[in-house]
């Protein structure tokens, strides 16, 4: 009797650790947090937003590699606030938005309330959902309708000031994303939560499948097909099981980390040696992606935030040559 005892109380406890894995009980403006296994180091230059010159921008950054500007987070609070959970539903939660799924291309559009969206779509990403059937929110906004909303956002003045700049906002569950793809330059500012972001030049192309999602693609396992059972498979045999509930991650992290960097040295020999960049860009930071860089994104927690595409692509110094698939239509920065 005293066996059994032991044995229901060492489930319960692996129970509870589990469920602290998931959240670790914080939150940001009614957001919830959660201890992802798949944060990280960072690989990009980060510079204090006082640090920062317009001429220093200009010569070591705008054409040349991405930066993340740290330090932001008290030029957006009233934004924020304006981004809270609460007094987003409240604003704006019977109002259309425009989802996109979330593979490279983007294809597909599908219009639902921001109620909806937040009710149904943004749980843990699931290894067992392909990229063409998750929905995301990102972009396609209403700017005559949401003018109060964006109107409180200030943006970087750095690459902005003489430029064109077009907003995108969105909202993201953890562990969604958009996998790898390349569009013009700009900033992508987290306003809540945190995301990873990895980064590579426009030459060489990074391999990866089109319809993977963006957690497919980090762990590097192979997207399920149409029609295919549930799990992975990597090198012929199953590396991350899929879970019954939404968060499968949670149960065994270690696994996630491991595949991970192993998926980092994978793709860094496939790549002749050329490392991609990786960064988790927080609340208050903003990352810059120039005009042809390959990325892709992963929201950590339940996350807000905002792009600034930018257009000066007619006096941007050089030209590239590039495939016509490379060139995507959307201007999806998740």
């Amino acid at each position: 009797m005293v066996r059994v005892a032991f044995v229901h109380l060492s489930t319960l406890i692996l129970v509870v650790a589990a469920a602290s894995a998931l959240v670790d009980g914080d939150a940001s403006h009614g957001w919830s947090r959660y201890d992802s296994p798949l944060d990280g180091p960072c690989t990009v230059e980060r510079v204090p937003f006082d640090e920062m010159t317009a001429d220093r921008f200009d010569s070591e950054y705008r054409d040349n590699k991405p930066v993340v500007l740290t330090g932001m987070r008290d030029r957006n609070d009233a934004f924020r606030d304006a981004c809270a959970k609460d007094v987003l539903l409240r604003e704006w939660g019977d109002k259309d938005i425009v989802l996109s799924t979330a593979n490279t291309h983007s294809y597909l559009k599908f219009t639902k309330t921001l109620r909806e969206y937040v009710s149904s779509h943004t749980a843990p990403q699931r290894l067992d959902k392909r990229g063409d059937e998750t929905l995301i929110w990102f972009g396609d906004n209403n700017h005559t309708e949401w003018r109060s909303h964006f109107d409180l956002y200030q943006k970087p003045p750095f690459g902005t000031s003489n430029a064109d700049v077009a907003y995108s906002f969105g909202v993201g569950g953890p562990h969604s994303g958009v996998p790898l793809h390349v569009h013009g330059p700009g900033w992508s500012e987290t306003i809540v939560g945190r995301k990873r972001w990895w980064l590579s030049p426009p030459k060489p192309k990074p391999k990866f499948h089109p319809n993977a999602t963006s957690l497919e693609w980090a762990l590097g396992l192979k997207p399920l097909q149409e029609g295919g059972e549930g799990g992975r498979e990597v090198l012929g045999r199953r590396e991350v099981d899929v879970g019954d509930d939404d968060a499968a991650w949670v149960h065994f992290p270690e696994r996630y980390r491991t595949r991970m960097e192993r998926t980092r040295k994978e793709r860094t020999r496939q790549q002749g040696g050329v490392e991609m960049l990786e960064c988790t860009v927080g609340e208050g930071d903003a990352v810059w992606f120039p005009d042809g860089w390959w990325h892709a994104t992963l929201n950590l927690d339940e996350s807000a935030f905002i792009s600034s595409f930018v257009n000066f692509r007619n006096v941007a110094s050089g030209s590239r040559e590039e495939d016509d698939e490379d060139v995507l239509i959307s201007k999806m920065e998740l």
